[in-house]
């Protein structure tokens, strides 16, 4: 609950119910006076009746039993999401070969190694072990995955000739930069549903982040093989991803105008992150997530930006690593929690070969280091509709005392979230949304 300076109002938050409501200055005094008195009578409050159920309907009034049972139903909520088995999710590094050497890369110590056929057939074995699993979520990654395009096709050949394993999710992760019209037509034919391709900025910026291990621009061609996935690919979704840092923060509203003006209503979204140094060997100022607040609100404010999703929404589901039934698998057939854990022996689970899992590591990443293992989640204003942030953080302040930051929203800056919310509201009654959609704080 807060007065808005910039609107000269006065409204209250509720993350139980992720209501937003306006109130009058008389229920406002009101509430400010008993919000901290438990036992509070609110039949003597000087409220009327009206506002009195509305109030309790968006569980501003509760009983005090409420809020702690609904922490309790979250957590069984998320661990049921974590540990359904119906699902099998594969995170698949054909290769650790790339062909850029990106300033905030993670995996820029990797080998080049690819991975043998003999591998190969070992993870098919490994999917088919899950003999109750009725759907593949399938994910290429590397690497470059398309660096490894041989491996890619003869994997999907011999997945698409076992009877007992159905695709139901395909997509990638790819800079991009090979994805040339020949592929795409492969891709389409074995129903690739989305594709993750980065642009950090227009030609200038993008070229100095996302550089070509052999100097050649790589802007241009980018944007070309995306314009073939548009015309090859009409059922493939096209996520752009732009890692904002110090360096290329102004453009990305360029960048989006660009697009918006190029591309119109093509499937396409834009996904904006902020490069997170997860080694420590980031060669660009990293920015934390909790900044994008004040992000969010220069693009609102400078550039007009105005589809942008300030709103929080409430969140189920973590990461990969989260979920019980979903590995990553590198190239030489070691498992994974975590994407970024990658070529880390440390961070294996396991190995395709034999079926059997370091459960400490598997328990820490699932339940040991999520939201409600924190003292700090656990007593947040918005607990109940946040994921609780990267459990990989956490895990490693849990082993190196490394400081961690997971909060996605700066939780003493609300108030500038909401009114940007607040006018956005007021705007769209008088105006229809762009079709693009991005979503700054997710």
């Amino acid at each position: 609950m807060y007065e808005s300076r910039r609107h000269n109002c006065f409204f209250l938050y509720n993350s139980r119910t992720n209501s937003f409501i306006k109130l009058s200055e008389d229920i406002y005094n009101e509430l400010s006076i008993v919000k901290d008195k438990e036992d509070f009578d609110w039949d003597s409050a000087n409220i009327n009746a009206n506002s009195l159920r509305n109030l309790i309907k968006a569980k501003v009034i509760i009983d005090p039993f409420e809020d702690e049972n609904f922490i309790i139903q979250k957590k069984m909520v998320r661990y049921m999401h974590g540990f359904q088995r119906s699902t099998l999710g594969i995170v698949l590094l054909p290769t650790f070969a790339c062909n850029f050497r990106c300033t905030y890369c993670y995996e820029s110590d990797l080998p080049r190694y690819f991975m043998s056929e003999i591998t190969e057939n070992k993870v098919i074995e490994f999917i088919k072990s899950f003999e109750n699993c009725s759907n593949l979520q399938l994910c290429w990654h590397g690497g470059e995955p398309l660096i490894a395009f041989e491996n890619v096709k003869r994997f999907l050949s011999k997945i698409e000739r076992d009877d007992l394993i159905k695709i139901t999710h395909h997509s990638m992760v790819s800079n991009g930069y090979l994805l040339d019209r020949e592929k795409c037509v492969y891709l389409s034919d074995h129903k690739l549903d989305s594709i993750q391709i980065t642009i950090d900025g227009l030609k200038e910026n993008h070229d100095k982040s996302r550089i070509h291990k052999l100097g050649f621009s790589t802007f241009d061609t980018i944007i070309n093989n995306i314009e073939n996935v548009f015309q090859l690919m009409p059922k493939c979704h096209v996520i752009i991803r732009m890692n904002v840092h110090a360096e290329n923060e102004a453009d990305f509203p360029l960048l989006y105008e660009y697009l918006k003006s190029k591309w119109g209503n093509q499937n396409y979204s834009i996904n904006m992150k902020y490069a997170n140094d997860h080694n420590n060997g980031c060669r660009v100022e990293c920015f934390k997530d909790r900044d994008k607040i004040f992000y969010a609100k220069k693009l609102y404010d400078n550039y007009k930006i105005e589809n942008i999703g300030f709103y929080p929404k409430p969140k189920i589901g973590g990461c990969a690593a989260t979920y019980i039934n979903t590995f990553v698998i590198d190239p030489k057939g070691y498992i994974y929690k975590c994407w970024v854990d990658v070529g880390k022996p440390e961070r294996r689970i396991g190995n395709i070969s034999e079926k059997k899992f370091n459960a400490a590591l598997m328990s820490e990443y699932i339940m040991g280091t999520d939201m409600f293992s924190d003292p700090k989640c656990l007593d947040c204003l918005l607990l109940p509709i946040c994921d609780g942030g990267c459990n990989l953080r956490r895990l490693d302040y849990k082993l190196k005392k490394i400081p961690y930051d997971v909060c996605p929203i700066d939780i003493e800056n609300l108030d500038i979230l909401f009114d940007m919310f607040y006018e956005q509201q007021l705007k769209t009654k008088m105006d229809q949304l762009e079709n693009i959609e991005i979503n700054p704080m997710v």
